[in-house]
């Protein structure tokens, strides 16, 4: 689910900015934007979200505030300019080369002055930072709470839908059954051109109310259904998007196999309605924690 969230933290001139976006996935995505002086921290702040969220792509963005960024420290590589210096004077006496290796000259490799990274306290600056990265992640997570409020109604409304297909399905059932025993027998009737076995009709007629009954399918159907709106309307404890995911693809079984089992116009409607609901809340359900 989408989110915002921006923390300051630390004091004036010495602390941090936090920003923090989340976007809808599948899966969870945590990138870090920081300064290099807080390199080695990334891998706690990436902890401390997945620690609170199981799903999303999330954006943090650090930065120090005012100019507190570590300059560094200039360093000589001496060893190196002792070598610049016994080459270019071997070079002057092999080739009678006029002029003096002086500093001037030397000072025009760059190479031989680095910078040298000034280290700093990691568990200090993570101190500081860990606690505006909390406030950020707890604005964040209000958000998201809304909109989850938001998808939740609408796969409530959407769930009544189905529930009243689902309905309409166990209604028209038995009269399908019995629609197509009809249809056999009058089938029978014309092949045999006389009336057929009552034994053996009866015989059929079990075997094709065995393969047209949709009763199982629909008691489960019913239950998956009373089990998503349970965890839909939890108090959020723990991530139930994976849960929801998994229901929607037994709900998708089930009605799968009631459309290849009902020999029906009006219940094969009803199934396509079906469908279209559940592959719409499937589509909510992807941004769901």
């Amino acid at each position: 689910m989408t989110g915002y969230g921006r923390k300051e933290t630390g004091e004036a001139g010495s602390g941090f900015s936090i920003e923090i976006r989340s976007l809808n996935n599948r899966y969870l995505d945590v990138q870090v934007k920081a300064p290099r002086g807080l390199a080695a921290l990334e891998p706690r702040v990436k902890k401390a979200v997945q620690d609170r969220f199981s799903r999303g792509r999330f954006e943090v963005a650090i930065t120090r505030n005012g100019n507190q960024e570590k300059a560094g420290r200039l360093a000589v590589d001496e060893e190196r300019v002792g070598q610049y210096i016994g080459i270019l004077r071997d070079l002057k006496t092999r080739f009678g080369l006029a002029g003096d290796v002086d500093l001037s000259m030397v000072a025009g490799f760059r190479e031989l002055i680095a910078i040298s990274e000034v280290k700093e306290d990691a568990d200090a600056l993570w101190q500081v930072l860990s606690e505006g990265l909390a406030a950020a992640l707890e604005e964040l997570d209000r958000m998201r709470a809304q909109e989850g409020a938001v998808l939740a109604q609408d796969i409530t409304a959407r769930l009544e839908t189905v529930a009243g297909a689902v309905q309409a399905i166990r209604s028209q059932a038995p009269a399908t059954v019995e629609n197509a025993r009809k249809r056999m027998a009058d089938a029978l009737s014309r092949l045999l051109n006389e009336q057929p076995d009552p034994v053996r009709l009866a015989q059929e007629m079990a075997i094709l109310a065995e393969r047209t009954d949709v009763t199982e399918e629909l008691t489960r159907l019913g239950s998956h259904l009373g089990q998503f709106r349970s965890l839909l309307n939890e108090p959020a404890r723990e991530a139930v998007g994976r849960k929801l995911d998994f229901l929607l693809q037994e709900m998708g079984r089930e009605v799968n196999t009631i459309a290849s089992k009902a020999m029906d116009a009006r219940i094969s409607l009803d199934v396509v309605n079906v469908k279209a609901e559940l592959e719409k809340i499937r589509e909510q359900v992807q941004n769901i924690e």
